[in-house]
């Protein structure tokens, strides 16, 4: 890839900006987000300009990135730093993880799922149900039908990877990129920051977050462990960012499988994260490994917020269905507090209808990630017909007042179903299979 002239492609800059365009469309963002008094909806409006400015400047050498700040955010009930710049800034760091994108693509793992145009980060988990029915059909003996799961992640992965010169990153750039490292690229990736007194550092650990080329290097820089575990005979492999599951059915394989993990990480100075490393004995009553006492029996192993059975099925982890029925019961109270006196069945049918749209998965609401899992992956038709009962008791309850089951003597089930429009999840997923079998799946979501 020749880098200088990718760098001076303007149409490259047009669509970065169209990309924030979209992504602030409907937010107040589009005018706060400003540089030099000049908001991103200026910069929109005048794309072409800008992008031919930038494509001259970046592509002579002439472009300055500026030093950027961290911030401290709230992701996923955790704190987070994350590294945030100007708008022209932004608009080249896009550029440039493009560029990146384009030219390690071919030889990353098509085990790796993770921000990957065209790969859905659902896939590694029906892939890995399919796997386990499979492997346990092709086991003849019923009691030798387990397999043998690592479940490991990166401790600290995007916080750890080294940055400085000796960094095993940077080998692996080259090769794609060219030699030297063209300087724009060297500095999207080794960012400048302000700290405290208005000095200016540079970071030789962890990359920056925030930052398009993040998720990039996150998924190029385990490429040796993704090949090594990938090319294990009869197992299966797939990660997604940090996270990793590695099953067979010989415990020698797993065994083996942590021996390799252990030593690729200290090879790029990374380590596992022991406190959630498991190793597990998949059986359908989790009865513990004669053959490796050191792997726990267990009727099921948690993937992506996922809980996959020794049977193969698929149904929400517990943390992900607290979260749905949470965010259910905070619509549901919501909406009745807004229209409770107009009548029970008007307030009814405004919950069932809000109810309906945050489990809807082409939404962007909350739960959407849940609520797609729960259309197209999940297959536990007995933990879906649980939430279907428990959504509807917490629909009754809101809007009748009455706590728990005594709500239904109000409310009849078949009410909420039948007359206020309450979706079934099993009928949903059913009908969303359906139209996959029948080739309309498209069409119904």
């Amino acid at each position: 890839m020749d880098v200088g002239t990718c760098l001076a492609d303007r149409r490259r800059y047009e669509r970065q900006i169209e990309r924030l365009h979209q992504r602030h469309l409907m937010t107040s963002r589009l005018y706060e987000l400003r540089q030099d008094d000049v908001s991103l909806a200026s910069i929109v409006l005048h794309r072409a300009r800008v992008a031919r400015l930038l494509a001259r400047d970046v592509s002579s050498g002439a472009y300055a990135l500026q030093p950027g700040e961290l911030r401290t955010i709230k992701a996923r009930n955790k704190l987070r730093e994350v590294y945030s710049c100007r708008l022209t800034d932004l608009i080249v760091h896009g550029v440039v993880a493009d560029l990146v994108r384009e030219a390690v693509a071919p030889t990353l793992s098509p085990r790796v799922f993770s921000y990957r145009k065209g790969t859905s980060w659902t896939a590694p988990i029906a892939q890995f149900a399919a796997w386990v029915r499979a492997t346990r059909a092709a086991q003849p003996d019923v009691r030798e039908r387990g397999v043998y799961v690592l479940r490991c992640d990166v401790d600290s992965y995007t916080d750890s990877i080294p940055l400085g010169p000796s960094s095993p990153l940077w080998a692996m750039l080259g090769p794609h990129l060219g030699y030297p490292l063209h300087p724009v690229v060297h500095e999207v990736i080794k960012t400048t920051m302000r700290v405290p007194g208005g000095a200016v550092a540079s970071r030789d650990l962890g990359l920056p977050m925030g930052q398009p080329i993040a998720p990039v290097l996150a998924n190029l820089y385990l490429g040796e462990l993704d090949a090594a575990l990938a090319a294990v005979p009869g197992g299966f492999y797939a990660r997604y960012g940090d996270d990793f599951l590695f099953a067979h059915p010989d415990p020698a394989a797993v065994c083996a499988g942590i021996a390799t993990t252990d030593a690729v990480l200290a090879r790029l100075a990374l380590t596992a994260n022991e406190r959630k490393r498991q190793v597990v004995y998949l059986t359908p009553p989790g009865r513990p490994s004669d053959g490796w006492p050191a792997a726990r029996g267990a009727p099921a192993v948690q993937f992506l917020g996922t809980r996959v059975d020794a049977t193969g099925t698929i149904g929400l982890d517990h943390p992900k269905v607290r979260a749905v029925l949470r965010e259910v019961d905070r619509r549901s109270a919501a909406t009745v507090r807004t229209v409770g006196r107009r009548g029970r069945e008007e307030a009814g049918r405004a919950v069932c209808a809000v109810v309906n749209r945050a489990l809807d998965p082409r939404g962007q609401l909350t739960q959407q990630r849940s609520a797609i899992l729960l259309r197209r992956v999940v297959t536990d038709r007995a933990q879906l017909r649980q939430l279907d009962h428990r959504i509807a008791q917490i629909v009754a309850s809101a809007v009748t007042g009455r706590a728990g089951p005594r709500a239904f003597r109000e409310v009849p089930y078949r009410t909420l179903r039948e007359e206020w429009g309450l979706v079934s999840l099993v009928a949903a997923r059913n009908a969303c299979r359906s139209s996959r079998t029948n080739g309309t799946f498209g069409r119904t979501y």
